[in-house]
């Protein structure tokens, strides 16, 4: 079952990703680079789909981008943004953007970017996750969905997608010593059509001690659901 709702998510981005040809692919990055003001040369990795986010007829274009800032300071030398175009007549418009590094203060990197229809209204919601190190001891992989709401884009959810504190035992209490992931439950999320947001969570470690096998229990959270007008 878990292989199959891998493989239905990674079949709907892979289709978004396909829309363009590697030409067209190849013009759109340039333009989105420029867009958002970052030389291709300090871009580490991006993710740039066309797809439908906002109701209507066009598609916008939905960018995640890792790249090098120039700061000399190794806790903000890596930005991830996020960023969500339309294009009328080959231009760029920016409708809205998040710059994650800038917002945190440093010390992100490894953004990837979904865009996976929850709620089964015919636009696609935004899923961004991307690493933090703002603790030294602890790994940690934060995520979030993005619905329209009308006159911009809302944080549906937010939380740790995966958590591990297991790599320090002298200097991170046993009771803190988890290590954990979480993965979106496709097939009964769109069951509820978004109104509830459905994670398997794979517990791995527990107080220091690993699990075998791992133990996975389903988590449920409310999904915020958009205002329109706002």
């Amino acid at each position: 079952m878990k292989s199959h709702r891998r493989l239905y998510a990674a079949c709907l981005v892979a289709t978004l990703a396909g829309l363009a040809t590697p030409a067209a692919r190849a013009d759109l990055q340039t333009d989105v680079y420029r867009a958002i003001g970052v030389s291709e040369k300090n871009v580490v990795t991006s993710s740039i789909l066309t797809a439908s986010v906002i109701p209507g007829d066009a598609k916008q274009v939905v960018a995640l981008t890792n790249f090098l800032t120039g700061k000399k300071d190794r806790g903000d030398a890596v930005g991830v943004r996020l960023d969500v175009f339309s294009r009328e007549g080959g231009a760029l418009t920016r409708v809205y953007s998040r710059d994650y590094g800038a917002e945190r203060g440093g010390l992100v990197g490894r953004g990837e970017l979904e865009l996976l229809d929850l709620d089964r209204d015919g636009d696609q919601e935004v899923i961004v996750t991307f690493d933090d190190y703002h603790d030294p001891l602890v790994s940690q992989r934060m995520g979030e969905i993005l619905s329209w709401t009308g006159s911009t884009f809302e944080v549906a959810w937010s939380g740790v997608m995966a958590y591990d504190a297991t790599k320090d035992a002298r200097e991170i209490p046993a009771a803190r010593r988890d290590r954990w992931r979480r993965e979106i439950d496709v097939p009964e999320t769109l069951r509820t059509r978004g109104r509830t947001l459905f994670l398997d969570k794979t517990v791995l470690a527990v107080a220091g001690e690993r699990l075998d096998p791992p133990k996975v229990v389903q988590e449920t959270f409310p999904l915020i659901r958009p205002r329109p007008g706002r």
